[in-house]
């Protein structure tokens, strides 16, 4: 789950400065006005602070309550917790329909992390009938935005054939990029290799190439 680093804590008063002293307590009572005036952020931090532990009272009930607040309201951020709250029962009754909601809600704004877990939930079939063909369409975007284990999870649905079209070459090329962002994923690409010809070999590392160049352009972009 997300932390307290963000560089959106700049947006509250002397959140910054408490924040760096890890004063958070004074932090929880400079937001908690705002937050309980409907101001999002303020909603969003409330609940990453009772999330963490880190005010005295914390609890993973009012994080719930003040995450629900902030994704009802649309913050990406507080949807993306309180679907793992829902996959992990944390602080709420554990609920895989209720997880996959948030994931997807998620996932639909943009937020890479949610897209991989989303994806899982349509291969595992947690919370949704089981469809590989969208967990692929997801673990791609969420490959696009930079996820290592979605762009190696892509390179096993490519190799499989499992929900796309069987592509031993592009598999390899994601296995490639996977490895580059992680290198536990170096294992898989080598996998990948042990099966291609030298020149498959050879073609898969231009067009990784490419691509890799391709994803850093999209994110210069954002």
């Amino acid at each position: 789950m997300l932390t307290l680093s963000s560089c959106r804590l700049c947006c509250f008063n002397n959140g910054p400065a408490a924040a760096l002293v890890g004063d958070y307590n004074t932090l929880h009572a400079e937001w908690l006005p705002l937050a309980e005036q409907g101001h999002i952020d303020a909603q969003f931090y409330i609940g990453l602070l009772n999330t963490n532990q880190l005010i005295d009272q914390a609890s993973q009930e009012q994080a719930v309550r003040w995450c629900l607040l902030a994704a009802n309201n649309g913050h990406v951020d507080a949807q993306f917790n309180l679907d793992i709250k829902y996959d992990k029962g944390i602080g709420v009754e554990q609920s895989e329909t209720e997880a996959f909601s948030w994931y997807f809600k998620a996932a639909k704004s943009g937020h890479p992390q949610a897209q991989f877990n989303l994806a899982n939930t349509y291969r595992d079939g947690r919370g949704v009938e089981a469809n590989m063909e969208r967990a692929v369409t997801l673990y791609k975007a969420a490959s696009f935005n930079g996820v290592p284990q979605a762009q190696a999870n892509l390179a096993l649905s490519l190799h499989l054939g499992s929900g796309v079209e069987q592509d031993n070459v592009m598999a390899y090329v994601w296995a490639s990029i996977a490895s580059e962002g992680d290198s536990k994923f170096t294992e898989v690409k080598d996998s990948m290799a042990q099966e291609l010809t030298d020149s498959d070999i050879q073609m898969g590392d231009v067009k990784a190439l490419e691509l890799t160049k391709r994803l850093a352009s999209l994110k210069s972009e954002k």
